[in-house]
């Protein structure tokens, strides 16, 4: 371990700089929680390597140089990094990415209820498995091209992804009001998926451009945006469905979207320099190397599936079949109201989408964390709905309830281990090339569940969704394992 000598009168003398005083000298601990910017960055002033180690170590002319530099008045990308955290402007740009996953998230929370229009109405012939393809592939585009627009938002920022992905993503629900046949239903979800991948990436990827130690919290409000839509637009659909045709029902849908849209557009910035400046990155250069990187697959394979034999992606699987099968689940059983219980999953997916995650930060770690709520939702599924979901309304609503709260947590956690593994300038990349290998369990869930429904029955599609879980909490305590050296300590924070 380096130390090096420094005035404790130096503004960076903190303890949140791994910095300690004694007797009028401050030592410092070499790289303890130093920021990456401190840690990787080649810019003057910052560090000096010691050739007989692998850390940084500060010395005295650096400090002051450092502080210089902070201190000056002039609002730089470096400057802009040693904010991260503080003041209101990143709160606003939390605002508007809640506004970008209401929008997008939060009405493909609710996607359900299209299902049941349509078969009721414009798609009667039709199955509630072919129907489910329509709302599947606005989930699979909308994690599938993430890998694109994630490069895109590295490469150039927000300022041409986010209006161009509004503009289309909006002209998708007009077109769709003016559409009556499953050819054209499909066209404009096909084309609302990928300008929503554009708007989920630069909504979730701007966050690590302005908070790292709040990070997890930050992300949690973020993605409580789309429990809050879920709420929202499953009340709005149920009266606008009732009170109005199709065509200006969703006309008035597109309306609302507008508004939130253009709010998000107005908030959500981004701080940084484009790649090439302060992050370490170089300019107009497509980094894909997160795909030769252990730590992403070892993300993918602990956070959202197994990579046995079986394909899905366990947790985004359960989370996407919530979202489509609970309407259907609702009509089959003839319990409940399909809209109402929509609206409790939602507000169980505040709570999910908020409080693990703030726990996470705090006390346990993503991975604990999600192995915590995998038990919960195993618990809730064997214990509640297995016995009791198909015959009692009352059941069936806390089942929906709890299993908000248990499934709303996987999108906030995923999301934070995610970011905690790389830096700020490429968050967008390692975000959207996650989502692209986990938009296939979006892509095959909604229809293999209402298939095993129509088939098999209610209790056959909870007993599936109860395996999907055993496999995922299995893959999860077997990363756990690993990432402890192969030894299983039972209070160690992953």
């Amino acid at each position: 371990m380096g130390y090096g000598l420094r005035d404790p009168s130096c503004s960076q003398c903190h303890p949140r700089h791994g910095v300690s005083a004694n007797n009028g000298f401050v030592l410092v601990v070499a790289n303890a929680n130093l920021p990456n910017r401190v840690r990787d960055s080649g810019a003057p002033g910052n560090v000096s390597l010691d050739p007989l180690r692998s850390h940084p170590v500060r010395t005295h002319d650096d400090a002051d140089t450092e502080a210089a530099v902070t201190d000056s008045s002039s609002v730089t990308g470096q400057q802009r990094q040693t904010r991260l955290d503080h003041g209101f402007r990143p709160w606003l740009i939390i605002w508007g990415s809640f506004c970008l996953t209401m929008a997008t998230y939060g009405l493909l929370s609710a996607i359900g209820l299209f299902q049941t229009y349509w078969h009721e109405h414009q798609l009667p012939a039709e199955s509630n498995s072919k129907i489910s393809w329509i709302p599947s592939m606005f989930g699979f585009l909308d994690c599938f091209v993430g890998a694109p627009a994630g490069v895109l938002f590295d490469l150039y920022g927000p300022s041409v992804l986010l209006p161009v992905s509004s503009a289309l993503y909006l002209a998708s629900f007009v077109g769709l009001a003016f559409s009556a046949t499953y050819a054209q239903f499909m066209a404009c979800f096909v084309v609302a998926g990928i300008s929503a991948a554009g708007l989920t990436t630069v909504a979730f990827s701007v966050v690590s451009h302005w908070f790292q130690i709040r990070r997890g919290l930050a992300l949690g409000f973020v993605t409580v945006g789309a429990a809050f839509g879920g709420i929202f637009f499953s009340l709005v659909l149920k009266a606008l469905f009732s009170q109005l045709p199709w065509t200006q029902a969703i006309l008035v849908l597109s309306a609302i979207l507008l508004c939130l849209l253009a709010t998000g557009n107005v908030f959500v910035k981004k701080p940084v320099p484009k790649r090439g400046g302060s992050d370490g990155t170089r300019a107009g250069r497509v980094d894909l190397s997160c795909f030769r990187s252990l730590k992403f697959w070892l993300l993918c394979y602990t956070v959202f599936g197994t990579v046995s034999a079986y394909p899905p992606l366990v947790y985004e699987l359960v989370l996407f079949v919530q979202w489509g099968s609970i309407p259907a689940y609702s009509i089959f059983t003839g319990l409940g109201d399909q809209f109402y219980l929509m609206v409790g999953y939602n507000v169980g997916a505040v709570i999910g989408r908020s409080i693990p995650p703030w726990l996470a930060d705090l006390w346990f770690g993503p991975l604990n964390t999600t192995i915590l709520m995998n038990v919960f939702s195993l618990l809730v599924v064997l214990v509640i709905w297995l016995p009791f979901g198909s015959a009692s309304a009352a059941a069936l609503f806390a089942v929906v309830a709890l299993m908000g709260v248990a499934t709303g947590s996987s999108v906030p956690l995923s999301a934070a281990c995610v970011l905690t593994q790389c830096e700020p300038g490429r968050s967008g990349t390692w975000l959207g090339c996650t989502y692209t290998i986990v938009g296939f369990a979006t892509l095959i869930g909604n229809p293999i569940t209402l298939a095993i429904l129509d088939k098999h029955g209610a209790r056959a599609l909870v007993a599936f969704i109860g395996a999907l879980l055993c496999t995922g909490l299995a893959s999860a305590l077997a990363l756990r394992w690993m990432c402890l050296d192969r030894r299983w300590i039972w209070l160690a924070r992953v």
